[in-house]
């Protein structure tokens, strides 16, 4: 225990301006041997703590066939030095040995629940579902597979949410490729905040709303996940009921951190960032609840054949956020920033394996005919839609007119549409005049050619009767 607490001195708030920082020499041992110790290291001693008194942080964990990874996301909690929390599984109908293993820990630490499914429901609803459970005054969640690589991160944060009565706290994370069996790391990343001058400052509403996806990356205050952050039990309830339990009620696989996150961004009252790591986050894990299409270097995992489920809940999330944002004038960036995600190249070549054309071209169509777009927002919504179009020959059939400007919405697009029938109706017009001028001009040729052709005839007539008359008078 003693060199586990020794090793933290790699958590003292961090300098760095960048987001994704690659790890190398003693600060990435560092973590290597925090994690290490964790997995390692014999079953940590279990606090008598009295269940009856209201926990100060409920710690969520999703589960669905991970019974290989419960017990060193378990170790690494109970190795916390805030020892008055609620330990909350929820099993979404595994198939494995997850919930035996759940119950044979719940006898050792009483700290634990277990909420169990009746049928599998996806990680949103397991997420917020067990969020409005939890009995904690704060709640945090993490995944089966992840794990504490700071011992003090929850007490950390739980110290400061309380000092400065705070609804939301953010802490960097760690993340890494790991091969779980061989106990042998590949990477190890930090992700923290580009800018350091944005920690251990209180924003309030609506700078947080404008700092999630509305200023420079920068600016961000948010990382779009969920795992790296402590919620206040009330802004749990306040971004489900923002999110609308006819949403969330559904099975989602993929995508929930976002549209979980997003909905924090516009409930919750007061935010804080913390520097210092917290959550190891593996990304080689394809057993999991979201089981991966790709790996952080865009080469396909092991199992991808819910792709197409993964990509139609991706879609899910930007259809809701649209339909939440209907009506906030100043979140086209936020929806700019959606589409230009959509268009990113490995995205579009995964989409059109999975034939989702329709919902991004219809994605594209809430933008072009949104009341609040600007021009910006129309052309870029335009010009993918119809790239889009192209890969598919029915899409262009059925959408070509509409992004070609006949179905245009607004009263700039009205006039233009107005304008374009005008002369449209002109051109026609005058086509008609021309035909009907050619028409005259051959019937006047017709006419002049039958009039010249008759008078040929009398002439030649005439001819033949003077020369009987000629003859005949010889004759005589």
């Amino acid at each position: 225990m003693k060199f586990f607490l020794l090793i933290v001195i790699i958590f003292l708030q961090i300098e760095n301006s960048v987001s994704f920082i690659k790890l190398e020499g003693e600060m990435e041992q560092t973590v290597i041997n925090a994690v290490s110790f964790i997995l390692s290291s014999s079953k940590p001693e279990i606090p008598k703590i009295d269940t009856k008194e209201k926990p100060k942080i409920s710690i969520v964990i999703p589960v669905y066939n991970e019974e290989k990874y419960i017990k060193n996301v378990l170790k690494s909690i109970q190795l916390q030095t805030l020892k008055e929390v609620e330990i909350l599984f929820i099993d979404d109908k595994s198939t494995d040995k997850s919930v035996k293993r759940i119950q044979e820990f719940k006898k050792e630490d009483k700290r634990i629940r277990l909420i169990k499914n009746v049928k599998n429901r996806g990680i949103l609803y397991n997420r917020i579902y067990a969020g409005l459970q939890a009995r904690g005054d704060y709640v945090t969640f993490i995944d089966a597979d992840d794990l504490y690589a700071n011992p003090q991160i929850l007490e950390m944060s739980y110290n400061a949410c309380i000092k400065n009565n705070l609804d939301l706290l953010e802490f960097d994370y760690f993340g890494g490729r790991f091969d779980i069996d061989k106990l042998e790391f590949r990477d190890v990343f930090l992700f923290t905040n580009q800018n350091k001058n944005l920690y251990d400052k209180v924003y309030y509403q609506p700078e947080i709303k404008k700092r999630f996806f509305y200023q420079a990356h920068t600016e961000d205050i948010l990382a779009g996940i969920v795992y790296n952050k402590i919620y206040s039990h009330k802004l749990i309830e306040k971004m489900a009921d923002y999110i609308g339990i006819e949403f969330w009620n559904q099975h989602y696989i993929y995508m929930e951190d976002f549209i979980m996150v997003f909905a924090v961004s516009r409930t919750a009252d007061s935010v804080m960032l913390l520097g210092y790591g917290g959550v190891f986050h593996w990304y080689e894990n394809p057993d999991g609840m979201t089981k991966g299409v790709f790996d952080m270097d865009g080469k396909k995992l092991k199992y991808p054949d819910n792709s197409n489920k993964k990509l139609g809940d991706y879609l899910s999330m930007w259809e809701r956020t649209f339909d939440l944002t209907e009506n906030e004038s100043d979140s086209e960036y936020l929806r700019l920033k959606l589409i230009h995600l959509l268009k990113d190249p490995d995205n579009r070549h995964v989409f059109a394996q999975t034939y989702h054309y329709e919902r991004i071209i219809q994605l594209c169509k809430r933008m072009y005919t949104w009341k609040y777009s600007s021009d910006f927002a129309k052309n870029m919504a335009k010009e993918f839609a119809l790239e889009t179009i192209d890969l598919e020959i029915p899409m262009k059939r059925k959408y070509s007119e509409f992004f070609e400007g006949e179905n245009l919405g607004g009263d700039d697009e009205k006039k233009n549409k107005k304008e374009k029938n005008k002369k449209k109706k002109e051109k026609e017009k005058k086509k008609k005049e021309e035909i009907k001028n050619n028409e005259e001009n051959e019937r006047i040729k017709r006419v002049k050619k039958e009039e010249k052709k008759e008078k040929k005839k009398v002439r030649d007539d005439t001819e033949e009767i003077d020369g009987f008359l000629d003859d005949g008078l010889d004759d005589l």
